[in-house]
């Protein structure tokens, strides 16, 4: 925790924010990529054309089944990109476009026909939040999860630095009914919230990374209050009580010690911001910690979603790392 003010420092320096006349002024909001709208629910921001590249290559990676996706996919990146996904064993990033291909090669090896359409997207500058809706076949179970892709762009729109958050547990529950669930009974009070349309200002940043830190489930609910909640393990529901939303976070942390999570990018639209959170924890019952990362939306850029939604990964709260090879070994 000694570091989280100078982390969180760190974080407003990332927090590029859209000016009024971006955010409100048609002329802006519509003028960039329109070519691309048309394939997502909405695209919040000025969208520049380096962030217009990248979101019609990843369209077209979401889209593309023939043999040439994993060129797609590579297309999307800079040859000495780094890739970071949370809940792995080891901490570092892949480094390199031959990592990279070699990754997503051996992804689509095991979901062969894997797919996705891109939802919410974000842009502020050079980063972007890519919302979708993902979809696969896993050992003959059809099933369907949210992630969230947050990229930072160079020149040409080319990914040097990306970091992809989904529940990988909706991989293998059906492989493995006995898989535990912490969130399985997580139910709603019985009198929904009344509250303000939850908005989070750049200047909360360092209050709500020192309670996702200090696992203070009180303190994260009741800045949102009245804001429905949505979250992995829900199963496309919404919680919107407090005594239901304390009892989801309360189930999170139940499941976690020594968290210690530092703020990445934050993106702040026209009626929503986007809150990374990325770094390690302890999962109960385990000897090592392993990397670990929410993506925190607040608010809503479309007027058809809950307005607090948590992006994360379940597997690695009930599973180890032995368990996690063992279920991968089942898709093989």
């Amino acid at each position: 925790m000694a570091g989280m003010g100078l982390a969180v420092g760190a974080v407003l320096a990332l927090c590029t924010i859209v000016s009024p006349a971006q955010a409100t002024d048609e002329g802006w909001d519509r003028a960039g990529c329109a070519e691309a709208r048309p394939e997502v629910t909405s695209i919040s921001g000025w969208v520049s054309p380096n962030a217009c590249t990248f979101i019609k290559r990843q369209i077209k990676f979401g889209k593309v089944t023939t043999p040439d996706r994993v060129s797609a996919y590579v297309d999307i990146w800079s040859k000495d990109a780094t890739l970071w996904e949370p809940a792995k064993a080891s901490r570092l990033p892949l480094q390199g476009e031959e990592a990279i291909r070699k990754a997503i090669s051996q992804t689509l090896g095991l979901v062969p026909d894997f797919r996705f359409r891109g939802t919410r997207i974000a842009v502020n500058g050079p980063a972007v939040m890519f919302e979708a809706h993902n979809e696969a076949t896993v050992k003959g179970h059809e099933i369907a999860y949210p992630a969230v892709y947050r990229v930072q762009l160079a020149d040409g729109g080319k990914v040097v630095q990306g970091r992809r958050y989904y529940d990988r547990h909706t991989w293998f529950k059906p492989l493995d009914p006995e898989l535990p669930d912490p969130f399985a009974d997580v139910a709603d009070g019985s009198t929904p919230d009344q509250g303000r349309k939850p908005v989070l200002d750049p200047d909360e940043l360092v209050a709500r990374g020192e309670a996702w830190n200090n696992e203070d489930a009180e303190a994260l609910v009741g800045r949102l209050t009245g804001a429905p909640l949505s979250a992995p393990g829900l199963n496309g529901g919404t919680l919107r009580t407090t005594q239901g939303k304390l009892d989801y976070l309360k189930r999170f942390f139940d499941q976690v010690s020594d968290v210690q999570l530092q703020p990445g990018q934050a993106v702040k639209v026209d009626g929503a911001t986007y809150l990374e959170w990325h770094g390690t924890l302890l999962p109960k019952g385990q000897t090592e910690s392993v990397s670990f990362g929410i993506i925190e939306r607040v608010g809503d850029t479309s007027g058809i979603s809950s307005d607090w939604t948590l992006t994360f990964d379940r597997l690695p709260l009930v599973a180890d790392e032995a368990k996690i090879i063992e279920l991968y070994g089942r898709l093989r």
